[in-house]
């Protein structure tokens, strides 16, 4: 039999598990040809669903990542963004798959979808420990729409449940004056609860009657880039 002939059954087997809710058997037939031609996509792209269902998100992540690399090089980006979106809904809790689909859109010139992106990403990661993921996410965000209160509200939040008051508080006071009075309530009021200074209680106070005073605070912040520590570089 030859290999080729051979490997097209076990890829027939394969899917034949697959469709049976064989996934054991589905899986360990798709690695045993992934070791054979590891940059096979569609074998890649049959078996990272299976083992993500199966709580193996980590190695469901990284054939998604080679998949989304191998199209990649090929140019076939639209093919890549459909992976990572893929990849976005099984392994969610995976920091890259959100952080590279966005590069990816923006690099094909959908900033709208790239935001939206970031800010999908940012609601998985909403534990005390994938603090720092969110906050990069968020601050990418931010490079693409400084100001959206939403976006600034819900960083500054987490800058002070990090220990870094100071930065929350200076990005709210930025917000402070370039927003709606609805959402001037809202950043007096947090500024207030992160800090409980009698300044921040009048200012809210001020707000809430109409009265915001003019630039009270100082000069607006431009974002910066700040990136989750530990993790890989930009490539799609």
């Amino acid at each position: 039999m030859s290999l080729s002939l051979e490997r097209k059954q076990l890829l027939a087997e394969a899917h034949r598990a697959r469709n049976a809710g064989r996934h054991r058997r589905a899986i360990a037939l798709y690695k045993r040809l992934l070791r054979e031609e590891p940059r096979n996509v569609e074998v890649a792209l049959r078996a990272a669903p299976l083992l993500a269902r199966r709580g193996d998100g980590f190695e469901a992540w990284q054939l998604y990542r080679d998949a989304a690399r191998t199209l990649a090089r090929a140019r076939r980006y639209d093919e890549c963004v459909t992976v990572y979106r893929e990849a976005c809904h099984y392994v969610p809790h995976e920091y890259d798959a959100w952080r590279l689909r966005a590069e990816l859109e923006l690099r094909l010139g959908r900033e709208q979808m790239a935001f939206e992106t970031l800010l999908d990403g940012r609601m998985q990661f909403r534990d005390v420990r994938s603090r720092g993921q969110a906050i990069a996410l968020l601050t990418r965000a931010r490079a693409l729409e400084p100001w959206d209160p939403e976006v600034v509200l819900d960083l500054a939040r987490l800058y002070a449940r990090t220990d870094q008051s100071d930065s929350a508080l200076e990005l709210l006071a930025a917000l402070a004056h370039r927003c709606e009075p609805a959402t001037a309530q809202r950043v007096r009021s947090l500024q207030w609860r992160i800090t409980l200074a009698p300044r921040f209680a009048w200012l809210w106070l001020r707000s809430l009657l109409g009265t915001e005073p003019e630039r009270a605070d100082p000069p607006p912040l431009e974002p910066r880039a700040e990136p989750a520590e530990g993790h890989g570089s930009s490539t799609y």
